[in-house]
């Protein structure tokens, strides 16, 4: 499966897209490819908790078949 999250707060859209098997998975890869851009762009956002993070990635994802 594939899912993308888009953030599109405040800025021109950035789009993050993980392949993976379940949405635990999921979410581990698109927090980690998303973790820079958090760090500049949102340094506010960047001190959320993991769960939180979790959070705006599932509700703004996407999921469609590989």
């Amino acid at each position: 499966m594939v899912y993308t999250f888009t953030c599109s707060q405040g800025h021109d859209p950035v789009t993050f897209t993980a392949e993976a098997e379940n949405d635990d998975e999921a979410v581990a890869k698109l927090m980690e490819e998303a973790r820079g851009h958090l760090a500049e762009v949102h340094p506010d956002l960047a001190s959320m908790s993991p769960d939180q993070t979790k959070q705006v990635i599932i509700s703004n994802w996407t999921k469609s078949e590989s």
